[in-house]
């Protein structure tokens, strides 16, 4: 089960899914933390970054094992990458070797999943709340 915590998070993420379109499809670390109130340095803190890359790993298992795509795909940093966490989870969800699917980025259509789930209304009634 996830933390309250991640649990803001990940609402916060589905509200910023469906507010948003595929061509303008992410938002940034740092700003998913100031938007959040998680108090987190993204720039300047290894520490805060590892704090983050451990929320959203728990909000992508908690997605997979529910057959839903990993909503921390929208989530980049400031050059537009997710980070190698994000890939190395990937892989060990069982999407593929991880510096591939990086590599790879534009085939990698997890993104394009999000939106295509999220902006349906059955499943944003069905599965947003987490009780």
């Amino acid at each position: 089960m996830l933390t309250q915590e991640e649990i803001k998070v990940r609402g916060y993420l589905i509200d910023f899914v469906r507010s948003h379109s595929k061509d303008n499809p992410y938002t940034f670390y740092q700003r998913l933390c100031d938007k959040c109130s998680l108090n987190l340095n993204m720039y300047n803190n290894p520490a805060d970054r590892g704090r983050i890359g451990i929320i959203l790993g728990n909000i992508s298992i908690f997605e997979y094992k529910n057959n839903r795509p990993l909503i921390s795909s929208v989530v980049v940093s400031q050059n537009y990458e997710q980070g190698d966490g994000f890939y190395k989870l990937c892989e060990e969800l069982g999407f593929g070797n991880w510096k591939k699917i990086k590599e790879d980025r534009a085939d990698f259509e997890m993104t394009r999943e999000c939106y295509d789930f999220w902006h349906k209304e059955e499943n944003f009634i069905k599965f947003s709340r987490i009780d």
